[in-house]
């Protein structure tokens, strides 16, 4: 009875402990955001048209509807301006803020709740909306 027990507990942190990180994780983008994704050496801007899992389904900026295309986190960055609300990965856990400046890949955020001497730059990776 113990083993069947103790399997059990076993089994269950296991698959608690795949569905956790899955839920804690963003999506890469939202349907109506902005953006940039990657197409042959260079970045375009887009807009997101739909969502599903971790693929984003976009329309380039100036382009036919011929061009949409579903593309994944390789190839699709968020753009953020100044002043936009955004959330930021900090140590595997989200949290709120907003952008304060951005400079080329970089967003200098600052963290809503906290002083300015926790705000920092960001790579696009760590920002979300």
């Amino acid at each position: 009875m113990k083993n069947k027990v103790l399997f059990g507990a076993i089994f269950m942190a296991t698959w608690v402990g795949t569905l956790i990180p899955g839920a804690l994780a963003a999506s890469p983008c939202s349907v109506g955001q902005k953006a940039e994704v990657f197409w042959k050496e260079t970045w375009y801007p887009a807009t997101v048209l739909k969502v599903k899992n971790e693929r984003c389904y976009i329309t380039y900026e100036g382009y036919s509807s011929s061009w949409n295309e579903w593309v994944g986190t390789q190839r699709f960055r968020a753009s953020f301006q100044s002043g936009d609300a955004v959330r930021i990965l900090w140590k595997g856990k989200w949290y709120k803020g907003k952008v304060l400046e951005v400079n080329n890949d970089l967003y200098k955020i600052t963290y809503n709740g906290y002083d300015s001497s926790w705000d920092e730059w960001v790579k696009p990776s760590r920002v979300s909306r």
